[in-house]
């Protein structure tokens, strides 16, 4: 195909696999238009840093599921076709490696969407199918996420103390409660919001020690929030799922997710709660990473918790146990001391996921199926903060 002569400001083309020109192809409008009920849903699942990053990948989708249709000779945006997809995969995968990795993280990502909202049209034997199929395809990692339906993901998600501890404290926030403009506690406030997770702490402004433990002994002393991992990490999930605001001089609740937090059934309730506990998976790797020397810490808790949620879960006592001298090859026995540093600080970090019933341990390290998802969004944030080399956390004062 002849190539026009670019403008000399070249709009953005939304996704490699983009044909560059094209403005009326077929199905292109029919997809548009079923697309168009989801668009404000779907806007918040692909969202980028930016509004320019999110409309590119949005714009990606439309023309990768456009294409579908063409393949499948029908619009149906509620299921992916196997033989289409794999026609339709075939054809990226001449264009590069990384055109069909990308091509098929957002179709994956755009499935998940469809899974999560209860708009997959399809039984869950496809689900499966399509999802293992694009992970492949998208060089993903080896989580798998089962298809499930919201209503017995709820009752899942019902049964673990994430659930229980975020009300806990949205409860204790109630019409609102004084922070500073970023949504940090203070004072008595502070000691409060502990309070609510069972925490008893004093406050002291004078208190500088940093905290390891997840929730800090008795009586500690503590002058900021970042010494508090455990409410820290939940504090973060309010803010950062936006069930809390701040209209000064308090953080107050955002009405409609607070209700969706509390409600045993439907598909938002069932969103926030897997939000929350995609937050507290970031908070505390990132965290971790935060922590001079640590970086090595969360990697491993990250490749841990990837097979824990996979269909090959680590045996515990292997995964948690440093390696002697006859367990390794000679010419890795210098890693031995590394090793007996490191390991047991990935144990205090994976017992932190188990407080909130995020992983099992038990003979084997498994993630539960209903925070598998969550699990495999979060680790892909940690990446991407480990790949950019950032290596300190925003502080809380």
């Amino acid at each position: 195909m002849a190539s026009r002569k670019p403008h000399k400001k070249k709009t953005a083309q939304g996704h490699p696999a983009r044909r560059p020109g094209a403005s009326s192809v077929p199905f292109e409008t029919e997809v548009r238009q079923a697309l168009q009920p989801f668009k404000q849903a779907l806007y918040r699942h692909f969202q980028h840093e930016s509004a320019t990053e999110t409309r590119a990948a949005l714009e990606g989708l439309t023309t990768l599921l456009t294409v579908h249709a063409q393949l499948r000779k029908e619009v149906d945006v509620t299921t992916l076709d196997s033989t289409a997809l794999g026609e339709q995969l075939g054809h990226l995968r001449s264009l590069g490696e990384e055109v069909l990795k990308a091509s098929a993280g957002l179709l994956k990502q755009y499935l998940v969407f469809l899974g999560q909202s209860a708009h997959f049209g399809g039984s869950v034997e496809d689900f499966k199918a399509s999802f293992e199929f694009l992970s492949r395809m998208a060089g993903d990692s080896p989580i798998v996420v089962p298809f499930m339906e919201d209503d017995e993901a709820n009752a899942a998600l019902e049964q673990l103390p994430l659930v229980f501890a975020a009300r806990e404290l949205v409860a204790w926030v109630g019409a609102g409660q004084p922070t500073d403009p970023s949504g940090v506690l203070h004072g008595e406030q502070l000691q409060q919001a502990a309070a609510a997770l069972g925490m008893d702490v004093r406050i002291d402004e004078a208190a500088t020690d940093p905290v390891k433990d997840w929730e800090p002994a008795y009586g500690t002393a503590v002058s900021s929030l970042g010494q508090i991992p455990r409410l820290s990490a939940y504090w973060d999930a309010l803010i950062g799922t936006a069930m809390l605001r701040y209209d000064a001089p308090n953080a107050v609740p955002t009405e409609s997710l607070r209700d969706a937090l509390n409600a045993a059934t439907g598909p938002g309730a069932r969103l926030i709660k897997e939000l929350v506990a995609e937050v507290i998976f970031s908070n505390v790797l990132t965290n971790a990473l935060a922590v001079p020397g640590q970086g090595e810490v969360a990697e491993m808790v990250a490749g841990v918790l990837s097979n824990a949620a996979s269909s090959n879960q680590p045996r515990a006592e292997f995964a948690l146990q440093v390696p002697g001298k006859d367990d390794l090859p000679e010419e890795q026995h210098h890693l031995i001391p590394k090793l007996e540093s490191t390991i047991p600080e990935v144990e205090r970090v994976l017992r932190c996921f188990e407080r909130e019933g995020l992983v099992v341990i038990d003979e084997f390290i498994e993630v539960p199926e209903v925070v598998r998802g969550p699990l495999e969004r979060a680790l892909e944030k940690v990446s991407e903060r480990l790949l950019s080399g950032e290596s300190e956390a925003p502080e809380q004062d």
